[in-house]
C-alpha cells in the first residue's frame, strides 16, 4: 500500500474535517498518474474511471469510491509502479520526494495545513505540473 487514508486519520487529524479530505493528496497523485497512462487495465475497468479521465470527477471521489481509500500496486501498470516506489519511497514516513512537492507547490507549512487543501480543479492543474516534473526527474535519472 502506498497511500491509504487510514494512514492520516489517527490522533493529529482535525477533528473539525471530514474524513474525504485525507484523501485529497492521494487523490491528485492519482488522477495525474492516470492522465499520463500509469494506471493499470483493472483500475481503467472500474465504474467512474472515463469520468476521472475527462476530469468530470476528482481523483479523490474515485479513490474514496473505487479504490477503497487507498492506491497500492494494483491501481498502477509497471511504469507507475516504479514512479511511484520512487516517488513516494523515504526511510521514516514513507511519503518522500511526493510530500515535499506537494507541500511547496502548495505552500502548506504544517500538517493541519496539508488536510485542510480543497479538493478544486485549480489544485489539480498546479499539482499535474509538479508531478510531471518530478517524473521527467525520474525518468531522466534513468538514462
Amino acid at each position: 500500500m502506498y497511500d491509504h487514508i487510514s494512514f492520516h486519520l489517527d490522533e493529529d487529524y482535525p477533528a473539525d474535517l471530514p474524513e474525504q479530505h485525507a484523501a485529497h493528496h492521494i487523490g491528485y497523485y492519482y488522477a495525474w498518474a492516470v492522465s499520463q497512462n500509469l494506471h493499470s487495465e483493472a483500475a481503467a475497468a472500474l465504474p467512474g474511471f472515463d469520468r476521472l479521465l475527462s476530469g468530470e470527477i476528482s481523483g479523490a471521489h474515485f479513490v474514496l469510491e473505487q479504490l477503497n481509500g487507498g492506491i497500492d500496486e494494483t491501481c498502477f501498470n509497471d511504469l507507475g509502479n516504479r514512479f511511484t516506489r520512487y516517488y513516494y519511497a523515504d526511510e521514516e514516513e514513507g511519503y518522500g520526494l511526493f510530500m515535499e512537492d506537494y507541500f511547496s507547490a502548495l505552500g502548506i507549512e504544517t500538517d493541519d495545513a496539508f488536510y485542510r487543501i480543497a479538493d478544486t480543479a485549480a489544485n489539480q492543474s498546479l499539482l499535474n505540473q509538479v508531478f510531471q516534473t518530478g517524473f521527467l526527474r525520474w525518468q531522466n535519472s534513468l538514462k
